[in-house]
């Protein structure tokens, strides 16, 4: 038995997200798949996505439903679905697995995983990236009014990456806890399952394990646009308005995206940016400078820093 999990949560409008970031994994990760089992919790896959994915990497798919009765017409299931909770059901799965390193969807593996495992959470608890979005690093960016019987002065954990080991403090308790809260909590909820298991983290004094930025690279980070850098393990995508098949044209992600078409995938069906549909339209992914270029109409601080360094580091050039 593998020591170890890579857990995923999918409905079949991501279906294409999960297979792209399957690709990257399988590309970049190989090591990791040596001794981690691939989880996939899911609502609405059908046995013919199931297959779909099993021919990019052999997959364990469970169909996941919310443990609790709440309501399910709150906005904060219509933004987010049930599915973003899928990861309350890893407390238990640490009775089989050592560790279980869950992540988002809307991610892009960069290079070998396995050192996360090996090199993170080694004493139990889990490992996290600290949030490093502008003006918003507190615990109490999760909530719509703080919490006062806890402290919301405290640094913000980004839940899209986390390992997950055992030993763990109460982890028998945790899953409901977290179910229960979660629906206790539910018209207060910002980003809800980061809030939760921010809580969480404080309320049964759980050990916290920081991961450095390359583990989680997030659009805000320098680092996830930088095209010089080896050494990023994840790109994150993290936002709508970011992602890596709207915004604009980033390379790597797309060059899996047309391995997935080519299997007979099925297109996304999200709207593009027109920064991105004016790439596409006159071929301007040819030109290395256009690669992860930032919108300049959703970011123009970004775009003109990014055109007056440009020069400088990379130099203008055709690929």
């Amino acid at each position: 038995m593998k020591p170890y999990a890579l857990f995923f949560a999918t409905n079949r409008r991501f279906l294409f997200a999960l297979a792209v970031l399957l690709m990257s994994l399988k590309d970049k990760s190989p090591k990791v798949l040596e001794k981690a089992d691939v989880l996939v919790y899911h609502q609405g896959l059908t046995e013919k996505d199931q297959a779909f994915l099993n021919r990019i990497l052999p997959c364990q798919f469970t169909e996941y439903k919310f443990a609790v009765e709440t309501d399910f017409e709150n906005i904060n299931f219509k933004h987010f679905t049930q599915l973003t909770f899928a990861r309350y059901e890893i407390f238990d799965l640490l009775t089989k697995y050592e560790k279980v390193l869950y992540m988002d969807v809307d991610m892009m593996i960069g290079g070998e995983l396995l050192t996360i495992f090996e090199n993170y959470a080694k004493n139990g608890g889990v490992a996290m990236c600290k949030d490093t979005q502008k003006g918003l690093t507190l615990i109490t960016k999760n909530f719509k009014e703080p919490l006062p019987q806890y402290d919301m002065t405290v640094p913000c954990y980004n839940a899209g990456m986390t390992l997950f080991a055992r030993p763990m403090n109460n982890r028998e308790n945790l899953r409901m806890w977290c179910y229960h809260k979660t629906a206790e909590w539910l018209e207060n909820l910002v980003c809800p399952d980061q809030g939760v298991v921010n809580v969480m983290l404080q309320e049964f004094k759980i050990p916290v394990d920081v991961l450095p930025d390359v583990c989680n690279c997030l659009p805000s980070n320098p680092k996830y646009l930088d095209k010089t850098r080896r050494d990023v393990l994840v790109y994150h995508c993290a936002g709508g308005g970011v992602r890596f098949w709207t915004y604009t044209w980033n390379g790597p992600w797309q060059k899996y995206y047309k391995e997935y078409l080519s299997m007979g995938g099925e297109p996304h069906t999200d709207k593009e940016h027109a920064w991105l549909k004016m790439i596409k339209k006159y071929n301007l992914q040819r030109f290395a400078f256009f690669d992860r270029s930032p919108d300049p109409q959703m970011h123009p601080h970004r775009f003109l820093k990014y055109v007056l360094t440009y020069p400088f580091k990379y130099g203008f050039k055709s690929k």
